[in-house]
This record gives structure tokens, sequence and C-alpha cells, in this order.
């Protein structure tokens, strides 16, 4: 009798009645989603991007910063303002801006107890020209977490929710949970205890490694790899990685073949200590 009430029930409602092994159209409450610019993640992700007016929870080392590698090709699609609360460091704007997001558009505030963060998130979330929001919690309570999902819900806001990768064990109101960096499938919270252990340099270099926890679909026991960097800083990155003497014979061929060029002089040329990196994106390319 059951079971032919379950049938009845799927063929009165068709595709309105979700089934926990297929992937669900949208995530959120009203459905609306935001592309992600990453078609291989899209894929995977309910209605193909990022929800509307729900807790999405972005979880990885301490010492990483792959969420703006993640993100910015949504963030740069808003038209409205992006407000970031604890976020350990300060974004460097030029390199925002070349990968396309308008830092006018964007809000720092400044937040070190968890309490302040809370509250500043809240009140950002009820902002009507916040499109977006990204709030750092090292560590939250579930109750605290479901009233920002909540408040997000309320005013179609998108909000990301960064934490600490040994929070994965923890149980989350999120409709969406990812954990970002390389080799992570697998590891539980007393694993994720060291960068150089998640995130090896020989397979962090060029590939940012997601892995969903959670999502509304069938769980996915793979892992997703996206480039780690925007394609003109990795070409920088590789041809600054050439030996010198491969560019000197490169630039001495140019000057056989007739090129025309004007010489460098040769002396008073000293190497210079690098700037300690204090943004999250120096951070990265001193890294490499």
């Amino acid at each position: 009798m059951a079971l032919s009430s379950v049938s009845t029930l799927l063929e009165t409602f068709g595709d309105a009645v979700w089934r926990a092994d297929a992937l669900a159209e949208a995530a959120s409450a009203d459905g609306g989603v935001l592309p992600s610019g990453h078609a291989l993640l899209d894929a995977q992700l309910p209605g193909g991007g990022w929800p509307l007016g729900a807790l999405c929870e972005m979880l990885q080392v301490p010492g990483g910063a792959a969420e703006w590698r993640l993100l910015l090709p949504a963030l740069a699609a808003l038209s409205q303002s992006v407000v970031l609360v604890g976020a350990p460091h300060v974004p460097f704007g030029p390199a925002l801006a070349a990968q396309g997001l308008d830092v006018r558009r964007l809000i720092r505030v400044q937040a070190q107890a968890v309490p302040q963060r809370l509250w500043a998130a809240e009140q950002a979330l009820r902002c009507a020209g916040v499109a977006a929001l990204l709030v750092w919690l090292p560590q939250v309570r579930s109750d605290h977490l479901r009233r920002l999902h909540l408040a997000a819900q309320a005013h179609g806001t998108l909000l990301f929710v960064l934490r600490p990768a040994a929070a994965q064990d923890e149980s989350s109101p999120a409709v969406l949970r990812l954990l970002l960096g390389a080799n992570a499938s697998g590891a539980g919270a007393d694993q994720v205890t060291s960068l150089a252990q998640v995130m090896p340099a020989s397979a962090s270099d060029d590939q940012l490694e997601i892995h969903i926890l959670k999502r509304r679909g069938p769980p996915l026991a793979g892992m997703l790899q996206l480039p780690a960097r925007p394609a003109a800083l990795s070409a920088l990155l590789a041809v600054s990685a050439l030996p010198r003497d491969h560019v000197l014979t490169g630039r001495a061929g140019q000057a056989r073949s007739g090129a025309q060029h004007e010489s460098l002089p040769s002396t008073g040329w000293r190497s210079l200590p690098l700037p300690e990196p204090d943004h999250a994106l120096d951070r990265l390319v001193a890294s490499a």
C-alpha cells in the first residue's frame, strides 16, 4: 500500500518531487542561482551555480586563500556591493580589479571577535545594496549559522562562510559545503593539521582541488580540479621560472635576427629582498 502511494505521488507531481539520487534543480528556497564562472563546478552544483539566499560554507586549512580564485568570477558579475567581514588579509585591489571586480563596490569590515563578526554579518545581510557577503568564522555554533542562513534567505543575498578545514565534521545548516585544497578527500578533522599535509607544493601549484562535502543531491565521490591561478598569472609565473641563461639566449637570438631593442646596463643591478606579503594575493604569488 505504501509503495503504491509513493508511485501515485510521483506520477501526480512529477518533477516537483525531488529524489535524493538526482541532483536538485536548486539548493535555495527561491531557486535562484548565480553561475560560479567555472563550468566544471557548475555542472555539479544544484541549479548550476551558487545558491542565492542560502548559506554556502567553504572549508580550508589556515593560511589558504583559495576562496578568491573560486569566487572572483561570480563576484565580478555582481552590480552591487560585496562585503567582507573578518577577512584575514587586506585584499589587493589592483589584482582583483585586473580580474574584473570593481573594487569601489568592495566593503571590508574589521572585526576580531566572533560575536562582532556575527553581528556585522547579519547587519550587512539586511542591507538592500549588498549582493554578497563573505565572513570568516574560525569558531561558530550551528544555531548562529542558521541565523545567518535565514537572514540571507529573507533578502536573497549570496552568503559565503569561510571556516577551517577541521570543522568539516561539525554539523552545519549550509545547503552547500566545499572543502578547498589539494589531496583533501577523505581527510578527517584529526588529519587536517598543516598546510603542507593538505596542500603539498607538487600538487597545489597549478590545481585547485574541490571536494563537495554536502549538496542537495547524491554524494560526489571524486574531486574537482580547477586552475589555481588565472591564465595570465600562470603565463607570467612560467616565464619568470625560466633559467636566466635561457632568457639571455633568447634575447641573443633576437639580436642576431636583426631585432631592434634597447640594451640594458649590465652593471648596477643587485638583488633586493621581497617585501613581506600582507595581501592574500601577494601571498599566493610569493609562495609560487
